[in-house]
């Protein structure tokens, strides 16, 4: 699942921009926006997905732990096998 997470979250990231541009893709609750997005794409997934708020506070945990890394590797891959590990 973890290839299925990558590929979404390298989708999302632009859409989320594209429908925050006149913030210039700012969003104090992004993780929110992005779980609901994700969400939609995922129904009918087999295997265990949290609900909005268990996705969201993943993605968050996942966003601090990149940066806890430096930033190191590409985002959608480290958030991908953080979220499959964790679920």
């Amino acid at each position: 699942m973890s290839e299925t997470w990558e590929v979404l979250l390298r989708q999302v990231g632009p859409d989320h921009h594209e429908a925050f541009a006149a913030t210039d893709g700012e969003d104090p609750d992004w993780a929110r926006w992005y779980a609901e997005w994700l969400l939609e794409r995922l129904r009918g997934e087999p295997g265990s997905i949290p609900d909005e708020a268990g996705l969201a506070a993943l993605l968050e945990e996942a966003a601090d732990a990149h940066a806890a890394a430096g930033g190191l590797g590409d985002w959608p891959t480290f958030y991908a096998a953080y979220i499959s590990e964790r679920i």
